[in-house]
């Protein structure tokens, strides 16, 4: 973003405390680390920090303009020649009125993008698709709350033509406001199921916050709806916008058919556009990945594209870290998926081990599944019995909470000697050292919060 003062007061309704109207910024930043000369800094508060304790770094750094919440932190005697200043009641909600307001100064097809599982994966595919016709712009990394949302628009330029914006969410509300802030023309969820139980007590509550999305589609808009997913379903009864299915489901608009592994990290099918047919190869693995692909090609075709160009964007698709990742070491074929977990993902990636090409076993190496509230204990008792169930050989657990998985596969019939509970990573990965060998499949899975991925570079001595 490329603007002056004067936009910013605009659009915030803040109070000129110092500057020129004329002063311009070439960008936005709320991290004084990264912060670079000539941006316009948001002092955003939160539980565990505060922007305004930064500001004379901000100055050091030569920002351009600061928005504050408290003029008295306002260090004036470092400012005579240095940056302008706007006072707002809010930063973040002024932050997000900034990212509102250039929104609305770009003609651009917007696409929402959210969902239990999958979010990031189809975000990807959705963004390889447009970019064979569009300029398109895309979340970065996680960036898909009520900070990093507007951060996103607020790279849109002139030459944009699609954005294709990832919406997290972990109470009822946050979809909504993400939405009034990006209007978006096209909404796609992916799925719907138990996750952010600690604020949403019931999978009725996590439906009901998944469909604000829906909700806020405006009439001439399109509403991209799996038709494999009941919850999703269920939201499109009252919906004004065009409603375009995806799934297995024989009566979906766009739908798969031939699904084959391709080779270790790829899967092929068949896909039915409408009225086009079309041969798709994604270089991932994993049914659940056919279902992103499918939610990708339902906007493609919303946006008016070639099928044949759609399937040429999805095998450009990038994957991303921790998220489905596939490599060897000595021999081993190694999963990592530790993105972050919830029961519906863990039964996702279970399937998508058992369907791996392998000679050897097949391991489980599991974390805590955070954030299910009253649920959690029965959710991790399920997936050792989906353990048992997929024919997993072996399981491993780190946590207290993914030892109940362990002990439920013990009981469903995996053999005792073939599961360890670990206390901590490092224990895990010396044990996968002294039982895995060549040839054998192994699933890295957990919450964020548990960091699978530090068994990975303990037993591999690498950081993957």
């Amino acid at each position: 973003m490329d603007s002056d003062l004067n936009t910013v007061l605009e659009a915030t309704q803040g109070e000129q405390v110092r500057g020129e109207a004329s002063a311009r910024f070439s960008g936005v930043s709320i991290n004084s680390r990264t912060l670079k000369a000539g941006e316009l800094f948001f002092c955003i508060q939160g539980d565990r920090f505060d922007g305004h304790d930064f500001l004379n770094d901000a100055i050091a750094k030569q920002a351009a303009g600061v928005i504050v919440s408290d003029r008295a932190r306002l260090p004036l005697d470092r400012m005579a020649d240095g940056p302008f200043a706007v006072q707002v009641p809010d930063t973040l909600k002024a932050l997000q009125d900034l990212a509102a307001f250039h929104r609305n100064q770009h003609k651009v097809r917007m696409v929402g993008v959210t969902g239990t599982n999958g979010k990031s994966t189809t975000k990807e595919m959705i963004a390889a698709i447009t970019s064979t016709q569009f300029k398109t712009l895309k979340t970065q990394g996680n960036l898909n709350n009520h900070i990093g949302l507007p951060l996103t628009l607020l790279d849109l330029n002139a030459e944009h033509e699609v954005a294709v914006l990832e919406m997290g969410m972990s109470a009822a509300g946050e979809i909504r406001r993400l939405a009034e802030i990006a209007r978006p023309e096209i909404g796609v969820i992916t799925n719907i199921s138990e996750a952010h139980m600690v604020h949403l007590e019931t999978i009725h509550d996590v439906q009901a916050a998944k469909g604000e999305l829906f909700e806020a589609l405006p009439e001439t808009g399109a509403a991209v709806v799996n038709a494999d997913d009941p919850l999703v379903r269920e939201l499109v009864g009252n919906l004004r916008a065009r409603i375009i299915t995806f799934g297995l489901d024989p009566t979906a608009d766009v739908q798969a058919r031939d699904i084959r592994s391709a080779d270790v990290g790829g899967i092929e099918f068949t896909a039915n556009v409408f009225d086009a047919t079309v041969p798709v190869r994604l270089p991932f693995s994993g049914m659940h990945n056919v279902s992103n692909a499918l939610a990708a090609l339902a906007v493609g075709a919303a946006l008016g594209m070639d099928a044949n160009s759609m399937a040429s964007g999805l095998q450009r698709t990038q994957g991303l870290d921790q998220r489905g990742q596939i490599f060897e070491h000595q021999g081993m074929t190694l999963l990592n998926d530790t993105y972050n977990a919830n029961p519906r993902s863990m039964l996702e990636a279970i399937k998508t081990l058992r369907a791996l090409p392998c000679s050897g076993r097949r391991f489980l190496v599991i974390g805590d599944m955070l954030e299910l509230g009253a649920q959690e204990e029965a959710a991790h008792r399920k997936v050792g019995q989906w353990a048992e169930e997929n024919e997993i050989d072996c399981l491993v657990s780190v946590g207290v909470l993914a030892k109940l998985a362990a002990d439920a596969a013990v009981n469903a019939g995996m053999k005792r000697d073939h599961v360890h509970s670990a206390e901590t990573h490092d224990e895990a990965a010396q044990y996968l050292t002294h039982h895995a060998r060549k040839g054998d499949c192994l699933l890295f899975k957990g919450s964020r919060g548990s960091q699978m991925e530090t068994v990975i570079e303990r037993f591999t001595g690498s950081d993957r």
